[in-house]
């Protein structure tokens, strides 16, 4: 079947949320190359954006490609075959940024701070609190002003299509927790100071804007609640701009080292996958005493390393190539195409595989178990938590019947909230009491555990500067480290930031299985295991 029938297809069995993420997806690879070919150089005056603007004109976008893989799924090591990736995205207008408006409270106006760059001397503030020497950027006396990041989709790929609180909700609960942050003390003798901007995921224009709109509001740090997530490459504009930048998703080794000490993450790819293979290794997912015969691994090359990483690890792991069945699916806008899932899920049964993962392809878990139940498929899952967890209870859900039993290595605290008698952490429970004193629900219950990123994220933030030696953008990271580690809030997982170089999470691990008597996740191994 070619690429252009087999996106016929799709269209023609895929529901209005799974058309409306292709269409996300297919701007979000043009945003990619337009980006690199066109670095963002704005000259006009700096502008916040504050929620309640008009926001960015609605992009088109045109039908997104399949972006399979060319070569057939074959055994042996993963990543060494050809593949043709992309779909075909054209966004619209768009560009547009919204006027400067009120940004939140304690003294945030919208508008890009004044000064910024005088040093800051020490000094004994009030309450005996001592300040650190230095000065930067978005510092003075009293304030510490950092960009959050919005998300907000513009026209039909709107926030709700994707369960994302709209832009109003997620900066009152960015308020509530720099509200309680500096209630307590602020940070370093200081408020904190929220600017807001907007980001929409599905605007390349919109996202280069945004980026060069905070370039020159010259923020101390930058926090995005996940408007870069799918690309984080995309985002690349903030370390290179020498400011500290944080979203909700993950770096490659490769790209923390290339930008540290400002590209931060909740983990690293290379760490979580490596976890993956020995911690299902640990529960016997590979031994043949349990029926394992080979492992279909679906897997994309959006990062060309991992997955031959990943079959080096399953070589030490005990798992020889000959026992390895791999599927490149390229490196997809959305989703691959059903017919491609076909194949995969027909060669897999030819040869025999019995175990199935994924790697950094969480975008195609729930067509792929659909299909494979429809064609009486139904191997053993063990997966890396990238995501899948999550997203298991919404639109894009599994299916569960093929799923039973299914295995999840996570650095989440994903399916706690589901488990009987599970016990909120003290991080959760200061989370929630934030928002209970606001009127609002327990992250448990929040979407996602939105409030709960918020927190995390916040949080992360206070403890670096904090523990900064002296208040300069270059040493946020010496202060993460410094800070040794945070109690995050649900839906993270603990952490350790104390080793040199380190400016992500992720560096534990534990297990959640997907149990048909529930059909939900939950927590099977209550042990947060170190990083291997």
């Amino acid at each position: 079947m070619s690429p252009f029938r087999q996106l016929r297809s799709w269209q023609g069995r895929a529901s209005v949320a799974e058309q409306a993420s292709a269409a996300v997806g297919a701007v979000l690879v043009v945003a990619v190359v337009a980006w690199l070919l066109v670095p963002p150089t704005g000259t006009g005056a700096p502008a916040s954006v504050a929620v309640g603007g008009t926001g960015a004109a609605a992009g088109s976008t045109g039908a997104g490609g399949s972006g399979s893989s060319s070569s057939s799924p074959g055994a042996g090591a993963l990543g060494t075959g050809s593949s043709t990736g992309g779909g075909v995205g054209s966004p619209a207008g768009g560009g547009a940024v919204p006027a400067s408006g009120s940004g939140g409270a304690a003294g945030a106006t919208g508008a890009a701070p004044s000064g910024g760059g005088a040093p800051v001397a020490a000094g004994t503030g009030a309450g005996g609190c001592v300040s650190p020497p230095g000065g930067d950027q978005g510092v003075t006396q009293s304030q510490i002003r950092i960009a959050v990041i919005l998300i907000q989709l513009v026209g039909p790929a709107a926030n709700s299509t994707f369960g994302i609180p709209p832009p109003a909700t997620q900066q009152a609960d960015v308020q509530d927790v720099v509200d309680s942050i500096n209630a307590s003390g602020g940070v370093a003798c200081r408020k904190l100071v929220p600017v807001f901007f907007t980001g929409d995921p599905a605007d390349t224009s919109n996202l280069q804007q945004t980026c060069v709109n905070i370039i020159q509001a010259q923020p101390f740090f930058v926090v995005d609640l996940g408007a870069y997530y799918t690309y984080p490459q995309l985002a690349v504009c903030y370390p290179q701009a020498h400011i500290g930048y944080v979203n909700t998703g993950g770096l490659s080794l490769s790209q923390q080292r290339q930008f540290y000490p400002y590209d931060w993450g909740l983990f690293l790819y290379d760490n979580l996958y490596r976890d993956t293979v020995f911690g299902l290794k640990q529960r016997g997912f590979f031994s043949p005493s349990s029926g394992f015969r080979k492992l279909g691994v679906m897997y994309t090359s959006c990062l060309p390393d991992l997955p031959k990483q990943f079959t080096g690890w399953l070589n030490q792991a005990g798992v020889p190539s000959s026992a390895i069945v791999g599927h490149d699916v390229g490196c997809p806008t959305a989703f691959d195409s059903p017919g491609d899932l076909e194949q995969a899920i027909l060669t897999f049964k030819q040869q025999g595989v019995t175990n199935v993962t994924f790697v950094h392809d969480t975008a195609d878990f729930s067509n792929f178990t659909t299909i494979a139940q429809q064609q009486g498929f139904t191997p053993k899952y063990g997966i890396g938590d990238e995501g899948i967890v999550a997203i298991s209870y919404g639109s894009q859900k599994p299916n569960y019947q093929n799923i039973a039993n299914a295995v999840a290595i996570t650095t989440y605290r994903y399916g706690e909230e589901r488990t009987p008698g599970y016990p909120p952490g003290a991080g959760t429970q200061r989370c929630n009491a934030i928002f209970a004193a606001k009127g609002q629900p327990p992250v448990y219950q929040q979407p996602i555990g939105q409030g709960g990123i918020v927190c995390s994220l916040l949080w992360m933030v206070q403890g670096a500067i904090q523990h900064e030696p002296s208040l300069l953008r270059s040493n946020v990271a010496a202060g993460l480290q410094a800070s040794k580690s945070v109690d995050f809030s649900f839906p993270y997982g603990p952490n350790d930031f104390s080793a040199p170089g380190t400016s992500t999470a992720g560096q534990f691990w534990r297990v959640d299985q997907f149990l048909p008597s529930c059909s939900c996740w939950q927590v099977v191994d209550r042990n947060y295991h170190p990083s291997a």
